[in-house]
C-alpha cells in the first residue's frame, strides 16, 4: 500500500519536473504567494514538506544560505540537490514517518499545499510539534473551497457543490478541499494557536483559461487580495504555533 501511495506521489513529482502550461500558472502564482508571506518565516532552520516546484527553497536559501527538505520523491530530491547541491539537505521519507537528526529542531515548518495531499492532517500536524525548535512556528498554505472560481463554478452547473473534487483536485492528488472553518478545526484538534490568517490569489478563473493572463495581471490578483474577504481567495495562509510550549519542551528532553 506504501509503495502504491509512493508510485503515485512520483506520478504526481512529473508535474513539477515536465510542467504543462497549466501548471506553470500555479507555479506563478506560488512564487507571489512566497513574497507575500515570507516575512512570516523564522530562521535560520527552515523545514520544507515537500519540494514541488523549488519556489520556497530558492527563497529560503537565499535568506539563510540552507534549506531543509522532507518528500517521498526520490524524483523531486534529485533535481533539489541537482540545483542547490550542498545548500540543502535533504530527507527521504513520507511525512509521517519523518524523524530529523537527533540535534535538529526547526524555527519554521513550511507546509504548503500540503494539509490537502495527506491522509490525517491532524495527525501530521501533531507530528510537526516534534520537530519544532521551542518558539518554533507553522506556515500553512491550503486552497480554498470557497473561493470565487468555485463558486462561479457551481453557479454555472460544472460542479454540483464547492466541496466537489475538481478535474486539477484529482490530477495532483488531493483528499479534501479545505474552508476557512475546516482549517481552523484541523489547526485548533492538532493543538496550535492560529498567530495569522490571510486569503491569497483572487482567482476568477481555472488554471486552464489563465495561461494567457500577463504576468503583471496574475500579480494584480495577488495583491488586490489584502481587499478582499479571506473566503473568496484561492488559498488559505496561516501562522500557527503551539498552545503551550510544554510538549516541545518534553521533546527537547525525550531526544536530548
Amino acid at each position: 500500500m506504501v509503495q502504491e501511495y509512493i508510485e503515485r506521489l512520483e506520478t504526481i513529482a512529473d508535474l513539477h519536473l515536465n510542467p504543462h502550461s497549466a501548471h506553470l500558472v500555479d507555479r506563478t502564482v506560488q512564487m507571489y504567494d512566497v513574497d507575500k508571506m515570507i516575512s512570516c518565516v523564522q530562521g535560520p532552520r527552515v523545514l520544507e514538506l515537500g519540494y514541488g516546484d523549488g519556489t520556497w527553497t530558492e527563497q529560503l536559501i537565499q535568506r539563510y544560505g540552507v534549506s531543509y527538505v522532507v518528500d517521498a520523491s526520490q524524483k523531486l530530491l534529485d533535481q533539489a540537490k541537482h540545483l542547490y547541491g550542498p545548500k540543502i539537505h535533504c530527507f527521504l521519507s513520507l511525512f509521517e514517518e519523518f524523524s530529523p537528526p537527533k540535534d535538529l529542531f526547526f524555527n519554521t515548518i513550511v507546509a504548503t499545499h500540503v494539509l490537502e495531499h495527506v491522509d490525517d492532517p491532524v495527525f501530521l500536524l501533531r507530528c510537526c510539534k516534534n520537530w519544532l525548535a521551542w518558539d518554533g512556528v507553522i506556515l500553512i498554505i491550503v486552497p480554498n473551497a470557497t473561493s470565487i472560481h468555485r463558486e462561479l463554478a457551481v453557479m454555472m452547473g460544472i460542479q454540483k457543490s464547492v466541496y466537489d473534487f475538481s478535474p486539477r483536485d484529482i490530477e495532483v492528488g488531493h483528499q479534501r478541499v479545505y474552508d476557512l472553518p475546516l482549517l481552523r478545526s484541523h489547526v485548533q484538534d492538532a493543538g496550535y494557536d492560529i498567530l495569522l490568517e490571510r486569503g491569497l490569489f483572487l482567482k476568477t478563473l481555472p488554471n486552464c483559461m489563465m495561461t494567457s493572463f500577463s504576468q503583471d495581471l496574475l500579480k494584480a490578483l495577488i495583491d488586490i487580495s489584502d481587499r478582499m474577504p479571506i473566503e473568496w481567495m484561492a488559498n488559505l495562509a496561516m501562522l500557527i504555533k503551539p498552545k503551550t510550549f510544554s510538549k516541545i519542551s518534553q521533546a527537547w528532553h525525550e531526544r536530548g
